[in-house]
């Protein structure tokens, strides 16, 4: 017996499941009323057979009576006594008859009405009870002024516990109205079960008909076991339902993507256009450009609030004494709508400004031609004076149009389509509209998506993009699609392309197995050999332009023979520095080299330090797990090959004891990448995780004088004030090793932090930005302090 209403969507209190809920209750009140119609028929039945049985007892007696005349007559006494007897034995059956029938309908039906039915009354009392405390509650919080912190924490509090009480009890009621619906099965048909036994027991002459009716009767009672046992089992996973209540999932509020454009649904306090300002709580729908509402219950009828989305704006009001409230702007009219918490706030003025944003775009051409003409033609018709604005648009046309160069770019990575707008940073794949409604509802802890024409991007999340691509992650996330399964395409249903994104991104079910690549190894060669694994360095986002290659030639005619070679670029003449892997070594890496892009400019802070034949320590088959290969990846900066150990399921911070405790993040510090240090912190690692010596990402950075890394960490925030073993911070170290560029950002780091907490107000975050923003930009070659520059 599968369930009507959802755990979800009883949390989330929505008016589907208010619509459903009510259908139940009807279900059980008309139950109710004919089971007590039931129990009053058989109970004037029951009546009227023990009238029978004493009416026929009386009629035995007289009979006896009747015996006493014939005392004279054995042959008649005898055959007299003999129908008195049976008479009575009859008589007999009768009355265990209308004792069984008492026993097995009367009671049991009494029992299931008194009991079962009342308990789920009980639980519907309390439900209503909790409902309306938490709609009070709600409209409280919606009234407290945001002037007023000590009451707002109060009721945030109250909220708190008053939504999981209200969410415990929701389920307790849903929970027993699935018992109820599950037991009456078995209950009633147990019943009349028990009363057909006596019946048979009872007319004991249709035996031959009881015998026919046995294996139903056998039958019967095997379904009413298992219906018994199916009870008891929704019993069981139905108490574990209540683990939801304290899960993010379980808010009421929901984000899907099933029509051409991104869909949010929740409630919302929307205020009214007349005199009084009144606010209500509405749920409401984003979908197709339109935004509808609709009341929890009574009225199943939507109201269209916003019929062409592409006409409106929405933006963030700051005025009044209401918290998170927000405002969509048409040309005739506005609205003024409240969200329940600041989650929620920023979620829907996201949501709308992206729907709003990919209805505009769909209506524009995509060409991209056409695109860069109009753009040649803007600049052109443009004098010296320009805005900055527009200088940035530019500079997004640009970011996309060379994105898109980088092999498979140029297609969606989940459905193919055509020149796709869309990203996601840490997985570094292009998305279409659609796909990326998907990966925006996975979540960012799976997908974090942005705009590739509207969002600005930093330069490492630019070549994060470059070192991967659809290509290299194709290959890693569809390495083992079935056949038969079916993919997303261009057109396909929105269900088909969740389907096809959440099996690839979220259950990872087409990564290849650790023991595959053991198998494929083996195959070409032989298998008893494979003994060692290593991680290919791959150091191919070191493209220098004609410009760069031209200053390295005139540096290198200055330096001898020795110095020549050191000044060589990485991946220059690998094929004579580096030597071949062994056939008894599985090598992980040489499958995913994809050559990069050279329009773009990655160059990458690289270190001088590590093996000399291109691959890192070789390592023991038997200590072959995916922690330990991503730890490898990052310390070699090979990015394809951290996000397969990724897509297999390492622990983005997990420690190596072998390597003082420390995470993949200090490994991609000490290999000198910055790509590698972006690509784990887009992807969750800590950037504030210390090792057995106390030292941070940033202390390693600072130490090894990797100015772009530091650059990079201080824009993800990272604590420049923890010390290390020694006791010393960042700063120290820097100034130490005379760091003059790190002790600069370091310092304004300093600076702005102070700033930020001044009790003036006064904030720096613009100021420090913009230097860190300039740093990163900067070549990585301008950043290095060489000693043959300074001598």
């Amino acid at each position: 017996m599968e369930a009507k209403i959802e755990p979800l969507e009883c949390l989330r209190d929505s008016p589907k499941f208010r619509t459903l809920l009510e259908e139940e209750e009807q279900s059980i009140e008309q139950l109710e009323h004919r089971l007590e119609k039931i129990l009053k028929i058989s109970s004037t039945m029951i009546e009227a057979g023990k009238t029978y049985v004493g009416q026929q007892s009386l009629f035995a007696n007289s009979l006896w009576d009747l015996s006493l005349h014939f005392k004279e007559d054995p042959d008649v006494l005898s055959a007299l006594n003999k129908l008195i007897h049976s008479l009575q034995e009859m008589n007999k059956f009768h009355t265990t008859l209308l004792d069984q029938a008492s026993r097995s309908i009367v009671k049991n039906i009494s029992t299931f009405i008194k009991s079962d039915i009342k308990a789920v009354k009980d639980y519907k009392h309390h439900f209503e009870k909790y409902s309306n405390d938490y709609d009070n509650i709600l409209l409280r919080n919606s009234h407290i002024s945001k002037n007023k912190p000590q009451e707002v924490e109060e009721v945030q509090n109250v909220l708190v516990a008053v939504r999981s009480c209200f969410g415990h009890q929701a389920l307790n009621y849903v929970n027993s109205i699935y018992v109820l619906q599950a037991k009456k099965r078995h209950e009633i048909l147990s019943t009349l079960l028990s009363y057909m036994h006596a019946c048979t027991a009872y007319f004991h002459q249709g035996e031959d008909l009881c015998e026919d009716l046995q294996p139903f009767f056998k039958r019967l009672a095997n379904e009413i076991s298992n219906m018994s046992y199916e009870t008891r089992k929704i019993e069981k996973e139905v108490e574990n339902s209540h683990s939801l209540v304290s899960q993010p999932e379980s808010q009421p509020i929901s984000v899907s993507n099933d029509r051409k454009s991104p869909k949010l649904e929740g409630y919302l306090f929307k205020r009214t256009s007349n005199a009084f300002k009144t606010w209500n709580r509405r749920w409401f729908y984003l979908y197709d450009n339109r935004l509808v509402y609709r009341k929890r219950s009574g009225d199943d009828a939507d109201t269209v609030m916003e019929e062409d989305l592409r006409l409106c704006t929405v933006k963030p009001v700051t005025e009044g004494e209401r918290r998170f409230c927000f405002e969509i702007v048409s040309p005739s009219k506005s609205h003024m709508l409240q969200a329940d918490s600041e989650e929620m706030y920023h979620l829907w003025i996201e949501t709308l400004q992206k729907c709003i944003g990919a209805a505009i775009q769909r209506v524009q051409s995509i060409d991209s031609q056409e695109k860069s003409s109009e753009e040649n033609q803007y600049l052109n018709s443009t004098g010296l004076n320009q805005s900055v604005n527009n200088n940035k648009k530019v500079q997004k046309i640009r970011i996309w149009e060379k994105i898109i160069k980088i092999p498979g770019n140029n297609f969606c990575a989940d459905c193919k389509s055509p020149n796709p707008r869309w990203a996601s940073r840490n997985l570094g794949i292009t998305l279409c509209i659609e796909c990326s409604g998907v990966h925006r509802s996975l979540g960012v802890h799976y997908s974090k998506v942005r705009s590739l024409t509207l969002d600005d991007w930093e330069p490492e999340a630019v070549k994060v993009m470059a070192e991967l691509g659809n290509d290299v992650v194709n290959k890693i996330y569809e390495a083992n699609v079935p056949e038969g399964f079916q993919r997303a395409s261009e057109n396909c249903t929105g269900i088909v392309r969740e389907e096809w994104i959440k099996s690839k991104y979220v259950d990872k079910a087409f990564v290849r197995k650790l023991s595959q690549f053991e198998a494929e190894q083996g195959s070409s060669e032989n298998p008893t050999e494979l003994k060692k694994w290593t991680v290919k360095k791959i150091r191919r986002s070191c493209r220098y332009t004609n410009k760069k290659a031209v200053k390295k030639e005139q540096l290198k005619e200055n330096l001898d023979e020795k110095e020549k070679d050191e000044m060589e670029l990485p991946g220059e003449n690998s094929s004579e520095k580096n030597e071949e892997v062994g056939s008894d070594i599985l090598l992980f890496g040489n499958d995913l080299d994809e050559e990069t892009v050279s329009t773009i400019d990655l160059s990458d802070q690289e270190s001088t330090e590590g093996d000399e034949n291109g691959y890192a320590g070789v390592e023991e088959i038997e200590n072959l797990d995916f922690d330990l290969l991503l730890y490898k990846a990052a310390a070699v900066h090979n990015l394809p090959v951290m996000c397969q150990a990724y897509a297999l399921g390492a622990n983005i911070n997990w420690t190596n004891p072998k390597d003082k405790d420390r995470t993949p993040l200090h490994a991609a510090v000490l290999s000198g990448s910055v790509m590698a240090c972006a690509y784990l912190l887009l992807n969750g690692s800590k950037i504030n995780a210390q090792d057995k010596c106390g030292h941070t990402p940033l202390h390693l950075a600072t130490e090894e004088g990797h100015t772009a890394q530091v650059c990079l960490f201080l824009k993800y925030k990272a604590d420049q004030h923890l010390e290390d073993e020694n006791g010393k911070v960042p700063l120290a170290m820097a100034e130490t090793k005379e760091h003059a560029d790190i002790v600069t950002l370091l310092r304004l780091g300093r600076l702005n932090e102070e700033m930020t907490n001044a009790e003036s107000g006064i904030s720096g975050d613009d100021m420090f930005n913009d230097v860190v923003r300039d740093f990163s930009r900067m070549a990585p070659e301008k950043l290095l302090r060489s000693k043959t520059f300074n001598e």
